[in-house]
């Protein structure tokens, strides 16, 4: 008989990415798992701490700890220019872990470059059935593999991360539909896009390895 296994997934999340990065996170699991695991694992929808990654640090490790004890992979967001403070983070978890008395979960540093707009930005097509493709007309990048960098606008000079890209796009007003679309656009992107950006990869391999540690793969 083929074992059942849940699987609890947790995610510490800088500032408001936590509606795409944890349907992101759950879509991920789905595939590894279809794809590399014998076992009949069910994906449980991903627990999302209320205290963020940018907080204090005293306050972030406390509550990455509470989110450990509950989930059996721990991802730890922050953007590229607080990658340093977020593997400190998993360091210190997993040392927890191996002196822990309790099944903790296995942290995952989960670190686009840039920010996380940049994976956002990836799919064209995912983004043109979300926000339409008159929004579009201006989209900057001919290829994933220039999300990792700075670009400039259709016609113009300055070089512009990718936020300031979705600002250009979207107007002031493109926080909202980021967060409101975030489930819609992570469902329609095609992951063998995000495949083509390093980071993402990275955060692949990286969740690959800690998954064979809990034995799911």
């Amino acid at each position: 008989m083929t074992k059942y296994r849940p699987l609890q997934p947790g995610l510490l999340v800088e500032g408001s990415d936590g509606p795409y990065l944890s349907s992101l996170v759950k879509r991920q699991l789905d595939r590894l798992i279809q794809e590399h695991s014998g076992q009949t694992v069910e994906v449980l929808r991903c627990e999302v701490s209320a205290v963020r990654t940018n907080g204090k640090p005293e306050d972030v490790l406390l509550a990455a700890g509470e989110l450990a004890r509950d989930c059996d992979v721990v991802f730890v967001h922050g953007d590229e220019d607080a990658h340093a403070e977020r593997l400190k983070l998993v360091a210190e978890l997993e040392r927890s872990r191996e002196v822990s008395t309790t099944r903790d979960g296995v942290a995952v540093p989960l670190v686009p470059v840039l920010m996380t707009e940049s994976w956002m930005l990836a799919d064209r097509d995912a983004l043109r059935r979300v926000v339409g493709s008159a929004v579009l007309k201006g989209y900057p990048y001919a290829a994933p593999a220039e999300l990792e960098g700075r670009v400039a606008m259709k016609g113009g000079k300055d070089k512009l991360t990718p936020k300031q890209v979705w600002k250009a796009l979207l107007g002031p007003g493109g926080r909202e539909v980021l967060s409101d679309g975030a489930e819609l656009l992570v469902l329609h992107t095609d992951l063998d896009v995000l495949e083509q950006l390093p980071s993402y990869r990275k955060w692949s391999e990286d969740t690959v390895r800690a998954l064979r540690t809990l034995h799911f793969l």
